[in-house]
């Protein structure tokens, strides 16, 4: 980081852009909304469209979803691996990404520590998830301590349970880059 320009994103990791999350989400709703009146005004027709740059009107955007829920970069449009601290992972529908109604923000990173926030907005279900460090497995996670409690995993991936209409505050201890990687989903590994 010493040797990056700063921006509202890594000052939010050190602690000094408390609103970015709030700016950022606005920042991409903008974004959006500005994708859609342009691809709407657009005149071409398909015989006429460029093919060779389909992106141009695209009006996805999850460079800061990515920042924020997974303290991640986004991989760009040509198949770069997804570099991030954390993947989520819906254990009872075993899909890959974060049960319904449960949401993430990713507060601070170090070299050995992610801190992430988790809430389920279901006030009347509770949700089990997968936290996986890294995107494919890559880091070894040690201890997680939520609410001043700690418990050892010693393993790439761990399992919460979010009460109904609750969150809690994780303080993810790991090594980073010392394990295989691996597309595989953590129910799948021996």
């Amino acid at each position: 980081r010493e040797r990056l320009s700063e921006t509202g994103w890594l000052a939010y990791l050190a602690g000094r852009n408390p609103d970015y999350p709030a700016e950022a989400l606005r920042g991409e709703f903008a974004r959006i909304r500005d994708r859609v009146r342009v691809m709407r005004a657009d005149e071409t027709t398909p015989d006429t469209r460029l093919a060779d740059d389909p992106m141009k009107f695209n009006p996805a955007s999850v460079a800061v979803l990515l920042q924020l829920m997974v303290g991640g970069l986004h991989p760009g449009h040509k198949g770069s691996p997804l570099h991030c601290r954390i993947r989520y992972f819906d254990r009872v529908n075993r899909r890959a990404g974060l049960p319904e109604g449960v949401a993430s923000l990713v507060e601070k990173m170090s070299d050995e520590q992610t801190v992430v926030t988790l809430v389920n907005t279901d006030q009347v279900n509770a949700r089990e998830l997968v936290l996986q460090t890294g995107g494919y497995g890559e880091h070894q996670c040690s201890r997680v301590t939520i609410d001043g409690k700690s418990t050892s995993i010693d393993g790439s991936h761990f399992t919460v349970r979010v009460a109904p209409g609750a969150g809690a505050k994780l303080v993810i201890e790991h090594d980073r880059y010392v394990n295989r990687p691996t597309m595989r989903f953590p129910w799948d590994r021996q």
